[in-house]
């Protein structure tokens, strides 16, 4: 057992593992960077990069946790095992940790960065950030008119829609229909339209069927369909999706409860003000070549002017923005931001110091020795 344990360490520490793994990795990079384009930041980040296995119809190959994984043991195994530990090889070994240290970082942020987003049309400002697929129903209730702080009594995840337990309120909630990505139509035009039906709420006007997922995951309209009973007001059918302009309310017991769904919600220790975007397109042709906007902090009496290019990000108080993409309302231009909280933001600037000075006194020791030779 342990020749085994020590054959598998000896192979693990062979240089030679570098030379088989970098070109997948380059590869991976490559085809991750270019299918951004059809299936968008988010998606391509989690199928390529994020991932131990990736799909090519039947045929399993690595993905980023398994290449990046295998180089981490291969380069720890030949840090503590195959290291020459002397004097005259003492920047390759620094060389060799500071690599160490920009891999556990790379670890520490897939473990702990929390990845969000935040839309702003041009001249508004928010504190908002949304998670791209994370969506909550929230159930509020007060204890009548007079009642101005309702008591949140219920969160439901809706990765867990299926399983709702919502035995405690105090009338039935059946849940009818669900779509990840939904269209709004008519109610008329629904496919199990009943004149004969009770429709409450936005429910009585409009009704939600499938469509396909958008490219971009904080495109997609989420919904459901549910049916109230035995409650003193609101019976009937409802719907729900996000940002609905109205919340929904039932009355039962005196009491009343209020609904709201939509995408899981934080709030920044800051602000930030959009003061313009900017598209520039390729000559003759509408499609992009670049895109930027110029933002503004807003953090207590500090107003501190930026901006956020598609290779140049805003970092502050430890949240990451990116210029991931954009869009046009009727109001205006819509800049959308990819937000990253990385707790281990230190380690590639550490891990690069590093590397870099064992770099740096490698030259030094080799052309010292070549004077003295």
């Amino acid at each position: 057992m342990m020749k085994r344990i020590k054959s598998i360490s000896t192979r693990l520490a062979e240089a030679d593992m570098v030379f088989w793994l970098m070109p997948l990795l380059i590869v991976l990079l490559i085809v991750g960077t270019v299918t951004q384009r059809w299936i968008g930041l988010y998606a391509a980040h989690h199928t390529y990069f994020s991932s131990f296995i990736i799909w090519l119809g039947p045929i399993p190959l690595p993905g980023g946790y398994t290449i990046l994984g295998l180089l981490t043991l291969n380069l720890t195994a030949k840090f503590l095992f195959k290291s020459e530990w002397s004097a005259k090889k003492s920047g390759i070994i620094l060389a060799h940790l500071g690599a160490l240290i920009l891999l556990i970082g790379g670890l520490v942020t897939s473990i702990m960065a929390e990845e969000r987003y935040m839309v702003l049309p041009e001249g508004a400002q928010s504190p908002f950030i949304y998670h791209y697929t994370k969506r909550n129903l929230m159930v509020f209730q007060s204890n009548g008119e007079d009642d101005s702080q309702p008591t949140e009594i219920m969160r439901l995840p809706y990765s867990n829609i299926d399983n709702w337990n919502t035995d405690s309120l105090p009338f039935q909630f059946n849940l009818k229909f669900s779509c990840d990505n939904c269209n709004i139509i008519k109610r008329e035009e629904s496919s199990d339209y009943d004149e004969n039906k009770t429709y409450a709420g936005m429910a009585q006007f409009m009704a939600l069927e499938n469509k396909p997922l958008e490219k971009e995951p904080e495109a997609n309209l989420t919904g459901f369909e549910f049916t109230i009973f035995g409650a003193d007001e609101g019976d009937g059918e409802h719907l729900a999706f996000d940002g609905m302009p109205k919340p929904i309310e039932i009355k039962s017991l005196g009491k009343t409860y209020t609904f709201i769904f939509g995408k899981d919600q934080s709030t920044l220790p800051f602000s930030i003000k959009l003061k313009d975007f900017v598209k520039d397109n390729y000559q003759g042709t509408a499609m992009a070549r670049g895109y930027h906007s110029d933002v503004v902090i807003m953090d207590g009496d500090t107003h501190w002017e930026t901006r956020i290019e598609m290779n140049k990000p805003l970092r502050y108080k430890g949240h990451t923005f990116f210029q991931s993409s954009f869009d046009q309302s009727e109001a205006g231009e819509v800049s959308i931001f990819s937000v990253v909280k990385n707790q281990g933001w230190l380690f590639p600037y550490i891990g690069t110091i590093v590397l870099a000075l064992g770099l740096i006194l490698h030259i030094i020791i080799t052309f010292s020795r070549r004077r003295t030779q």
